[in-house]
């Protein structure tokens, strides 16, 4: 099997962002700085039926509010894409601080149709920077096109992840 710096949590259900939480500080306890952002969501209420969105980052913990209110009897997307812009500025100036490892919580219809985090992933990788994110089923041939070949496709489990980045840094694997 080979591996390649650029790779994906493939799931269906279960909760990705506690899962990449656990990863982050699973990293950190080895001794490596990750960066990245994961998601979270408030209560729903007010204007609109959806909870707020928001991504939080890795490290200092920089809250950005990604969803933004439509007023009742919305049912479109709700993202905000200036503050995601705005999030991802902000993590690529973390990348100039030579992370370890970033880690987004999704390639999803942003990125599917080259928006979203998916400059911040090319810039990361030009940087040497590995990049773990998570993939929906109905995503999966965006991926399978962004990573032409080269991206690693992983279950969710810690120990795939583990084995993953120990595969691609063996220099790191054996410091840790």
């Amino acid at each position: 099997m080979s591996f390649f710096p650029l790779a994906a949590v493939h799931f269906d259900h279960g909760d990705i962002d506690t899962f990449f939480s656990n990863i982050a500080e699973a990293f950190t306890q080895r001794g490596f700085v990750v960066c990245g952002v994961v998601q979270t969501r408030g209560e729903a209420g007010g204007e609109c039926h959806c909870a707020d969105m928001d991504l939080t980052t890795f490290g200092s913990n920089r809250t950005f509010r990604i969803s933004q209110p439509l007023g009742n009897g919305s049912r479109g997307c709700r993202l905000h894409p200036g503050a995601l812009a705005e999030c991802s500025a902000f993590l690529e100036q973390e990348l100039e601080k030579g992370p370890n490892l970033l880690i987004l919580n999704r390639f999803g219809r942003g990125e599917s149709e080259g928006r979203g985090f998916r400059d911040l992933m090319i810039r990361a990788l030009a940087l040497d920077i590995p990049v773990l994110t998570a993939v929906r089923p109905a995503y999966v041939e965006s991926w399978s096109e962004f990573g032409a070949g080269a991206a690693a496709d992983l279950a969710m489990s810690l120990e795939a992840a583990l084995h993953w980045f120990d595969a691609i840094h063996p220099d790191c694997a054996s410091a840790a």
